[in-house]
């Protein structure tokens, strides 16, 4: 991207001005179900431009309606999941306003019950206006809005054209643009104006050489024009090495992230953490923190030319219950960049030649807490990048001797145990993420006991599954 010349700022006005209203012609008649072929023969004449002017116009207009449809569809999704938040939270609600005992509280010196009711018929409330609002979407069709694009002019290149274009040709020190038949009065056939591009210059040349499609983007921006080059990129040659050869998984939070790297063999070789805060940041300023720490995450990599591991997740169900969580669960949510952070390292990833590898992330936080916190002296969030590591190189998670007990289904997946133990651990006995470092392995063994004496009552086979570990301690055995 670069600024456009003094000398084509006049033209490049009038270009966007002209094509504005044949492209908010263009979508209004597409959505009204005409044809493609035949929108584009009414208009080439009829705003006074040629078939590939035409064309560019066309994929923008295709583009932004896929795009509608998309938002529609994420739309419907984020509604629906604010539905069943609403439905759980009114059932917990309800059946709490049972047990409420009829007493004042001493803050607002009003009635529990009474405020209770009142939380409740507001969140009724909000539920019918929700199952409003989807029957709405579900029922409303499509809306493209084009915006001001009068300050916008887009040129498609193409593999079979001189200098990758036929309506802009760049050799690498001038630009040519074919002037639309409606401006050929004022400007001519050509114009054409010296350009530089200061960034990956020689890319753009290599493009040229190769006889590949370059596309350009001319826009308004600060009363500024500018152009930006697009084309298709060679492919970065790999450094990192096979992920069985170890790994550096990364397990990213709101205001840290861990990693650890692994050895071949899956044992932990090095750990750290990379601290940020994003919270009052403005966009450019959390922009700018999130580049330094994907540099930092890379520059690791290429040190060790080992392939990274990243969790994959989705916050779209957990962002629609904000307004049934407290007000600190709801900004630490909205300050998790963690798309911005995993966009930017897939760029660096790609242009470093570092392989970047996506992992289900089930169950890694209760497998670093038990298995490799103690062991190993770790943090929560570095345990948690260990296991992301080795279920990248493929390593098995068996559940420890110590912890295992009797509740899992023999033959079935690993999973299933660590479901269980984690039910178990964080739901039944209510433990926090650092008494894993105070309790010994007994101590938690001896917790587990009334399960195992329960399950052991009824009659238990001791045998062992290839993906969890069992151990018996019944009498008379």
């Amino acid at each position: 991207m670069t600024e456009l010349p003094i000398k084509l700022h006049e033209f490049v006005a009038d270009v966007s001005r002209l094509v504005y209203p044949a492209r908010c012609e263009y979508v209004n008649r597409l959505l009204a179900g005409e044809k493609d072929s035949l929108i584009i023969k009414e208009i080439q004449p009829k705003y006074g431009i040629n078939k590939r002017q035409a064309n560019g116009l066309r994929i923008e207009v295709l583009a932004a309606i896929k795009s509608a449809k998309e938002c529609r569809q994420e739309h419907i999704k984020k509604v629906k999941n604010q539905i069943k938040s609403t439905i759980t939270w009114l059932k917990k609600q309800q059946e709490k306003l049972k047990t409420l005992p009829n007493a004042c509280d001493l803050k607002t010196k009003r009635n529990c019950r009474s405020n209770k009711r009142f939380a409740i018929h507001q969140k009724k409330r909000r539920l019918y206006l929700l199952e409003n609002k989807l029957n709405h979407l579900r029922d409303k069709p499509i809306e493209v809005t084009i915006g001001q694009k009068r300050t916008q002019y887009l040129t498609v290149g193409s593999k079979g054209e001189s200098c990758g274009n036929q309506i802009a040709q760049y050799d690498g020190n001038n630009i040519v643009f074919r002037v639309p038949y409606a401006l050929e009065e004022k400007y001519g056939k050509y114009i054409h104006a010296p350009l530089k591009f200061p960034y990956r210059q020689e890319w753009i040349k290599d493009a040229i050489k190769n006889n590949q499609a370059l596309t350009y983007r001319i826009y308004a921006k600060d009363l500024r024009w500018f152009i930006a080059c697009s084309t298709e990129i060679p492919e970065p040659e790999r450094i990192s090495y096979s992920p069985h050869y170890g790994c550096i998984g990364i397990d990213i939070n709101p205001h840290v992230i861990g990693y650890a790297r692994t050895d071949r063999d899956g044992n932990l070789k090095e750990k750290g953490q990379i601290k940020f805060n994003l919270h009052s940041k403005r966009k450019n300023q959390q922009l700018a923190i999130a580049n330094d720490v994907c540099n930092r995450i890379v520059d690791l990599c290429v040190k060790n030319k080992s392939p990274l591991v990243v969790e994959k997740l989705d916050f779209t169900a957990k962002k629609a219950q904000t307004q049934e969580r407290g007000t600190r669960y709801s900004r630490m949510l909205s300050n998790f960049s963690y798309g911005k952070i995993t966009e930017l390292l897939i760029q660096k990833t790609q242009m470093a030649g570092i392989e970047l590898i996506f992992v289900s992330p089930a169950y890694s936080s209760i497998i670093g807490l038990v298995k490799y916190l103690k062991l190993y002296g770790l943090s929560s969030d570095t345990a948690s990048a260990l296991v992301l590591a080795r279920r990248a190189m493929r390593l098995s998670e068996r559940i420890p001797l110590h912890n295992a007990y009797p509740i899992m289904n023999i033959g079935k997946h690993v999973w299933t145990a660590w479901y269980a133990l984690n039910k178990k651990l964080n739901k039944q006995l209510c433990l926090r993420r650092h008494s894993y470092f105070s309790f010994s392995h007994r101590e938690l063994e001896v917790m587990l006991e009334n399960e195992f004496l329960a399950i052991a009552k009824k009659g238990f086979s001791n045998k062992r599954s290839r993906t969890s570990r069992v151990r018996c301690k019944s009498e008379g055995k």
